[in-house]
């Protein structure tokens, strides 16, 4: 055995971290080995590996991974307990998702069983202009019953039979139900609560609204009841001011009627009673109506209300990718033998290694050891800058 083989043999490598100067040491090795291009490609190991480095290169202490492996255990711990309140909240994410889900079936639904039958389409679906129709024309009849009962009420309860006989003697008349403007505001003078007389009215009208629409079975007895004694308030009314007129007429000497025969008795009682009727049927018809766009209205509504839980939802859940990437970079931390560059590490090393090939008779030995760097830093990608060097160590 010659002595460039015992001293490939006397050559081992080692997984302590070695500080030298690598022209240095590289010179040094590539002499007492004649360069052999094995034992280079074994130090360029060794180099990627951290147990060959610059004496000036910095790395993690024992102490320092030691801070490491405790900060990962920190954020660990950290990342679980923002899983799990992630996880909480994607669970109610989930089920306000399932809501929506079911909502919606109950929306599509609904539009088809309207869509299969005109009918249905009719008598369920809001319509817009019967809305507004109904809604004007109740405007203009709760304007006339107001003026209306004001009227009524003052000629049937505070104007007098004389009072009429004078106006017959001026030969005004009888006057009208339907006041002019300066006797709604005599009228209004007179008894300020007669203001409140026409909202009496309206109130019946409501109730009308609200019997109809209970599920007691003796609803239409109660709605009947109700239609009875505005009739009965109207009719008296009529009658109150009929015998009025007539009793202002027999005084003025002139002839009467039976209230039974009399055309103004009547019609007083049908603009009274009859717009009431007309006023209930067309107030519940709107509402009704409104009703209508509700059904859908209120399915639009919750789903609206549950995409807007969902975005408040999505604002809690907390991103944790930060976390996972400070865990990583410990790791790496902690299972890193050096950080340095890697590239000039092995172009130091190998410049001391090649310069002791530089006589001509070492020329093959030395295009042999070039060709092995080439060929190192092409499998390992190893290019300029600082890298951090393949690890040997793994965290638990």
């Amino acid at each position: 055995m010659d002595k460039a083989e015992k001293s490939k043999e006397n050559v081992k490598i080692t997984h302590n971290v070695e500080r030298v100067s690598l022209y240095d040491f590289g010179y040094e090795r590539s002499g007492s080995v004649k360069g052999d291009s094995d034992v280079y490609a074994s130090y360029l190991d060794r180099i990627i590996n951290g147990d060959l480095v610059d004496e000036k290169y910095s790395g993690f202490t024992d102490e320092e991974r030691n801070e490491r492996v405790k900060e990962i255990k920190e954020l660990e711990k950290e990342q679980k307990e923002k899983e799990k309140e992630n996880t909480k909240v994607e669970v109610e994410i989930k089920a306000k998702e399932a809501e929506i889900e079911k909502h919606r079936n109950e929306l599509l639904k609904v539009r088809k069983s309207r869509a299969k039958d005109n009918e249905k389409l009719k008598t369920e679906t809001f319509s817009p202009f019967k809305f507004t129709l109904n809604l004007f024309i109740l405007i203009m009849l709760s304007v006339y019953l107001f003026f209306f009962y004001i009227s009524a009420t003052y000629k049937a309860l505070y104007v007098d039979f004389e009072g009429i006989a004078e106006k017959i003697a001026e030969g005004i008349g009888t006057g009208s139900v339907m006041p002019a403007p300066q006797e709604l505001s005599e009228a209004i003078q007179f008894n300020f609560m007669l203001f409140l007389v026409p909202f009496v009215f309206y109130a019946f009208g409501w109730a009308f609204h609200v019997l109809l629409e209970l599920k007691n079975k003796f609803k239409f007895l109660f709605l009947g009841l109700l239609i009875l004694i505005t009739f009965i308030v109207d009719f008296l009314l009529a009658l109150i001011i009929h015998n009025n007129t007539e009793s202002a007429k027999e005084l003025m000497g002139l002839a009467t009627e039976h209230w039974s025969s009399s055309a103004t008795f009547y019609i007083i009682l049908f603009l009274g009673f009859m717009v009431y009727i007309i006023w209930s049927i067309l107030f519940d018809s709107m509402l009704r109506e409104w009703d209508k766009k509700h059904i859908t209205n209120n399915i639009k509504k919750i789903l609206k209300h549950l995409q807007g839980d969902i975005k408040k939802l999505n604002t809690k859940l907390v991103d944790i990718s930060e976390i996972k990437n400070k865990i990583s970079d410990y790791r790496d931390d902690v299972s890193i033998i050096m950080n340095g560059n890697l590239k000039r590490y092995i172009d130091q090393f190998s410049s001391g290694w090649i310069s002791y090939l530089s006589p001509a008779n070492m020329k093959d030995v030395k295009e042999n050891c070039i060709n092995v760097k080439r060929k190192f830093e092409e499998k390992h990608n190893i290019k300029s800058g600082k890298v951090q060097v393949v690890s040997r160590i793994s965290f638990k």
